[in-house]
């Protein structure tokens, strides 16, 4: 029976018992596949700035800061990390913090007031403008919800500090509160609530109204955090706990691969967010469920989905005490200066494809197959294609490990195979027989700190029976 290769390009679905999943990855963590249909490592997170506290951190940019809030305390970090408190009135509120930029402040609103950031202080943006938990601007006007009503308000053209009571209007194609508020790039201003998101427009002229609903889409807000702008569409969790892409008032769910691990109703979705992140040239959205149970039983699931191919991958940090996967340690997201910066509790990391850990700690890569029907069959030989020469001879050398479950029973062993110092170019590396069985899966581990590039795999079979 001639060599069969073993699919790792295969999409992951976890909306399938895997006793049942025939096709597809089971499992894939800490790593995406990549255009070209191999498995590369995500990047790590290396340590940038430490502020305060261990509360989540959220990020934005101003005036050529990064600037991070974490436990209602504001900080500008330069370029080499160093942080500069900017905390004048404290970002209050129960939620994460949502920012926006005006031409001569930066808008934060979580939940409580208002606040801006103009200088090198925080200060209330206005005693008049309601208590929010999401602020925006666009053309000379901020606008915010109001918590727990279906309105939104908005302030005196370009006097952002003049709030009026009669500047309101009403979210109302469906009778649901207003609970989130995002400006796209585009300039359309889109209101979401449980039931409904409706598109609004600033009009070009400058007398009464200043803005009008233009249409409705179909889907609701579930999670008012993971309410998020990509691929010239808005996403967001609807009430069926799926995660919808809508562009125009066209929506469909992109979640059906992985919905029943991530998004059953039983999940806590406490705090989700979602947001783009472009990495080695692929575009992602993260989405994060940081009060969910996960598969391994600990707090937080961390999903990847790649929009271009359609793809989920899964992402986790490391819990030493336990030794077992937990939540990703980010809370947030920017770009800046050609960087991407990560948001943990208390610090700001940076994401590097050249570190191996998160913040010194294990980022296990794992890849688990589906049931592979090729049976009866012998396995004489399991190889892997993988980039090798990644040590220099002051380095220990890393490692990886395979090990196989047949016909849905117990895995065998972990097999270890070093990766190899600089110069070495073979690429197969063999990991001998490993038993006979009428449906195999595999499954690949890594958890050294070093590069991981897996281009194929393949299995020299003979047939059994017959």
């Amino acid at each position: 029976m001639p060599s069969r290769d073993i699919p790792i390009s295969d999409k992951l679905f976890q909306n399938v018992k895997e006793s049942c999943l025939t096709q597809g990855s089971a499992a894939l963590e800490n790593a995406y596949q990549n255009e070209v249909g191999g498995i590369s490592r995500f990047p790590g997170l290396s340590a940038f700035s430490t502020l305060a506290g261990s509360e989540p951190t959220y990020l934005h940019e101003w005036s050529g800061d990064l600037i991070a809030v974490t436990g209602s305390r504001t900080w500008r970090i330069g370029k080499t990390g160093v942080a500069t408190e900017a905390t004048g009135v404290p970002v209050s509120g129960d939620g994460r913090v949502i920012f926006d930029r005006s031409p001569n402040e930066l808008l934060m609103a979580a939940g409580g007031p208002i606040v801006r950031l103009v200088a090198n202080k925080t200060d209330l943006l206005s005693a008049n403008a309601p208590l929010a938990t999401h602020v925006g601007y666009i053309g000379g006007f901020v606008m915010a919800n109001e918590i727990s009503t279906g309105l939104f308000y908005h302030c005196a053209a370009n006097d952002f500090t003049s709030w009026d009571a009669i500047d309101v209007f009403a979210a109302d194609s469906r009778p649901d509160f207003l609970s989130a508020v995002l400006v796209t790039p585009y300039g359309e201003i889109m209101l979401g609530g449980i039931d409904s998101i409706e598109q609004w427009e600033k009009l070009p002229a400058t007398g009464d109204p200043q803005f009008q609903r233009r249409w409705a889409i179909g889907e609701g807000v579930y999670s008012p955090y993971a309410f998020t702008f990509a691929d010239n569409s808005i996403w967001s969790i609807n009430k069926n706990r799926e995660f919808v892409r809508a562009s125009g008032q066209v929506s469909r769910p992109n979640s059906d691969d992985i919905g029943s691990q991530i998004l059953e109703p039983a999940d806590n979705l406490d705090g989700a967010w979602a947001s783009p992140l472009l990495i080695a040239g692929q575009k992602f959205i993260l989405l994060q469920l940081p009060n969910a149970t996960n598969s391994y039983g600990t707090t937080g699931i961390t999903m990847l989905f790649d929009y271009r191919q359609n793809k989920w991958f899964s992402l986790y940090g490391w819990d030493e005490s336990l030794s077992l996967p937990t939540c990703w340690p980010g809370y947030s997201i920017y770009s800046l200066w050609g960087r991407v910066f990560v948001g943990g509790k208390g610090k700001v990391y940076e994401l590097k494809t050249t570190t191996y850990q998160n913040d010194s700690l294990v980022q296990r890569v794992r890849w688990r197959s589906g049931n592979l029907d090729f049976g009866p069959v012998r396995i004489d030989n399991l190889k892997l294609r993988i980039k090798r020469g990644l040590a220099d001879s002051n380095t220990a050398r890393s490692n990886i490990s395979v090990r196989v479950a047949l016909d849905g029973k117990r895995w065998t062993k972990w097999r270890r195979a070093e990766l190899g110092r600089y110069g070495e170019t073979a690429m197969w590396i063999d990991f001998g027989q490993m038993g006979c069985g009428d449906n195999f899966q595999v499954e690949v581990d890594m958890t050294d700190a070093a590069e991981f590039e897996l281009i194929k795999m393949r299995a020299d079979l003979t047939a059994l029976g017959g």
